[in-house]
């Protein structure tokens, strides 16, 4: 037992040696449990919400938008409970045509509505029902990057806040650099501006992709060839579809129950918005997290998961904690802390 002592002694020596061999001299090293706190007053404040949605207001959308204005507690009541500090504003899908159409819209003074918006349920409400008189020529994805840009919306979106999309149409996103529509769209018109092109923009516009994208775009749009035919729309929405894949966005059914479609997407939402990034590299067997004192159990539907590529913690379901929760983090690191 001593000679064993004796070698273990040997070895960590060694090790000090070479440290301070390599340039470390009057450094220090630890091989100690790290702890990431994070709390809404001190080192960690939860990721701020922005929410646009892109309303279609073609003629025949009224009964879609009656849908979504009667379940809009569905949506709001998780950042609610929550208490997230978020804003929503609503764009239509014929805002490409004009800087005018491309202004947020307004009801009763607020283009912006957040959670210290007076009667925010019959705002959004009175909002978010855009009407039959729009544009038949729908291009939600031209409409989407005209709104965010736009220098009279600017006081919309918050840098530091996780970004959320969500279309609303029961026809097929055709972008393209004509002034004119077509009768018959075609997915083959040269002039269609590509899906990719519009993450791209959407990338930059964001801050970029090094940590994981801050932004999804989510659609309430057609899901299946019975719903197509029930509606009578002309295309099933394949580009919607791939820039929601592509973006962890949530494809929602226009045809199904919309409080149960809204739940979902604000849960997605919330999830996408509660990414914790540690400090360092940990032993993935080693992470305890516990939130107001009780431990939260590793679970991917109602707890948290831990992804190495970008060493974040993400809460899911029920284990999203309230923005004034009290996150502890604790892990064992990978490599030596010199």
């Amino acid at each position: 037992m001593i000679n064993q002592i004796a070698r273990k002694s040997v070895v960590v020596a060694s090790a000090i040696s070479m440290l301070a061999g390599c340039g470390k001299s009057g450094g220090s090293y630890s091989t100690l449990a790290d702890a990431d706190s994070y709390k809404q007053e001190a080192a960690y404040v939860p990721k701020k919400i922005d929410i646009l949605w892109i309303i279609d207001n073609s003629g025949s959308m009224q009964s879609s938008q009656k849908n979504l204005a009667d379940n809009f507690k569905s949506f709001i009541q998780r950042f609610q409970s929550n208490n997230n500090d978020f804003r929503m504003a609503v764009g239509t899908t014929d805002a490409y045509k004009s800087s005018t159409l491309a202004r947020l819209r307004n009801n009763a003074g607020y283009y912006v509505m957040d959670k210290n918006t007076p009667n925010l349920e019959t705002v959004f409400v009175n909002t978010i029902k855009q009407g039959i008189n729009g544009s038949g020529d729908e291009r939600a994805f031209q409409s989407m990057k005209d709104v965010l840009a736009l220098p009279a919306n600017s006081t919309f979106r918050r840098p530091d806040a996780f970004l959320a999309v969500i279309i609303v149409s029961d026809e097929e996103d055709f972008s393209h650099s004509g002034s004119i529509s077509t009768i018959n769209e075609s997915y083959t018109n040269p002039n269609l501006y590509t899906v990719q092109s519009f993450i791209d923009w959407m990338d930059a516009y964001t801050g970029g992709i090094a940590s994981g994208r801050n932004y999804s775009i989510s659609n309430i749009a057609i899901q299946d060839e019975t719903c197509r035919k029930s509606l009578g729309s002309d295309k099933f929405p394949k580009r919607y579809h791939e820039i929601t894949q592509k973006t962890a966005g949530i494809n929602g059914d226009l045809c199904a129950d919309f409080g149960q479609t809204l739940e979902i997407i604000s849960d997605s939402i919330a999830q996408l918005s509660s990414s914790f990034k540690l400090t360092r590299e940990p032993i993935p067997e080693s992470i305890v997290v516990t939130v107001n004192g009780s431990i939260v159990a590793r679970d991917s539907v109602n707890g948290w998961t831990y992804d190495a590529t970008t060493m974040t913690i993400t809460f899911h379901g029920s284990a999203i904690p309230a923005a004034s929760a009290d996150v502890k983090i604790n892990f064992d690191p990978k490599s030596i802390k010199i």
